[in-house]
């Protein structure tokens, strides 16, 4: 089954569902799923990926076109997904 295109428009309505879930939580004192963070990880990296921000991913370590090792979650926060 072919990949679904992700798109800009995608990603940010995926991130806005997921900020909605996890100020929910948070807000009833649950912790956030596991399986939604690692989703948005993905999606993160799809969308960086095609933007040709990053080039690779190792567990929590991307790689930028340059060959530089960054911790993913500050590349998430310096490129946080736009329209």
């Amino acid at each position: 089954m072919p990949k679904p295109k992700l798109t800009t428009k995608s990603l940010l309505t995926h991130w806005v569902r997921l900020l909605a879930v996890f100020v929910a939580a948070c807000r009833e004192g649950r912790k956030l799923e596991a399986q939604q963070v690692k989703s948005s990880v993905v999606a993160w990296f799809e969308w960086a990926r095609q933007q040709r921000i990053v080039k690779a991913m190792s567990g929590e370590v991307v790689y930028t076109p340059e060959g530089e090792a960054v911790e993913l979650l500050s590349m998430m926060r310096r490129y946080p997904v736009r329209e």
